[in-house]
């Protein structure tokens, strides 16, 4: 079903559009973990994604947000510059609320200063991008891995015959075991959400993983699925993990797919991994920063001014 908004027709993201929006994409890259094919795509059922093409450099992605469903746009796709600008502020003025842009890297809104003159930009501290080097994650070297070390060597010791192989479409349903198990130990209707918003992201990446061009791991304990991640390229030297999920019941098993899934990444050649963001989770938040990200890239909330 299509959208009215802004003066265009914003359609569903299908795999129809993969081509399209994927040459797009790769003529401007995107540094946030969130901006390729694979990732607009997944989400687009749980977040209500729709796209057009706002100009022929540029594609504007909306979705509902807020209480009142309002409809707003993720960060553009590509310049905002001259007529796609002004086109999107007077657009933005016939609404009877005020235009917000989602999710704008820092990157985006540092070459776009005319944004400020009509925007006013608050940080979104959980939605921030952790980079991390490819090699430290794999190798995890030196003292201040210490730890991690230490609770991998712990899980090894208990687990001897866990296996860890590389992730493909066939192994859709041993993802949803690992998610199911998450499940039981979920508390609070927000963690519950949470996760059936992952679990449906999961189903539409896991039954087109080959068209998606994703990569993984997935790690069994007693033949049984226990830990999964799903990642693919961003560029020729940065790897995002889209998914990263693993039965809490094993000590240190959430360090062994972390460790696997980077040594898979730095197999590829990629010297940089994107973990994407905490969420606002304290806990993840801090296990996050527990392995010494090189960079945390900010994102804005970008609000019209009236």
């Amino acid at each position: 079903m299509t959208t009215r908004f802004l003066g265009r027709v914003f359609a569903p993201i299908t795999l129809a559009d993969k081509a399209e929006l994927q040459a797009h994409l790769r003529r401007f890259p995107q540094r946030i973990s969130g901006y390729t094919f694979a990732s607009l795509y997944a989400w687009s059922k749980p977040y209500g994604f729709r796209w057009t093409r706002a100009g022929p450099d540029c594609v504007w992605v909306c979705r509902p947000h807020g209480p009142a469903g309002e409809l707003h746009l993720l960060q553009p796709l590509g310049p905002l510059d001259g007529p796609c600008l002004d086109a999107l502020l007077d657009e933005a003025r016939r609404l009877p609320y005020r235009l917000k842009l989602l999710s704008v890297a820092g990157d985006f809104l540092a070459a776009h200063p005319a944004l400020a003159a009509h925007f006013d930009a608050v940080e979104d501290v959980a939605g921030a991008n952790y980079l991390y080097r490819a090699r430290d994650l794999a190798d995890l070297p030196g003292r201040r891995y210490a730890k991690k070390r230490n609770l991998i060597a712990q899980f090894e010791a208990l687990h001897p015959d866990h296996t860890v192989t590389p992730l493909g479409a066939t192994c859709h349903d041993a993802c949803r075991d690992v998610l199911r198990a998450l499940a039981r130990t979920a508390t609070g209707g927000d963690a519950s959400a949470s996760l059936r918003d992952e679990a449906a992201a999961l189903d539409a990446t896991m039954a087109s993983f080959e068209a998606l061009e994703q990569a993984g791991v997935l790690v069994r304990v007693d033949g049984r699925p226990a830990a999964f991640s799903v990642f693919e390229r961003l560029d020729d030297d940065v790897a995002a993990v889209h998914f990263e999920k693993a039965d809490r019941a094993y000590k240190g098993l959430y360090q062994v797919v972390n460790r696997a899934s980077a040594r898979a990444i730095a197999a590829l050649g990629c010297g940089l991994v994107n973990r994407e963001e905490d969420l606002g989770d304290e806990g993840l938040r801090q296990a996050k920063r527990s392995y010494h990200p090189i960079e945390i890239a900010p994102v804005f909330d970008l609000t019209a001014r009236a």
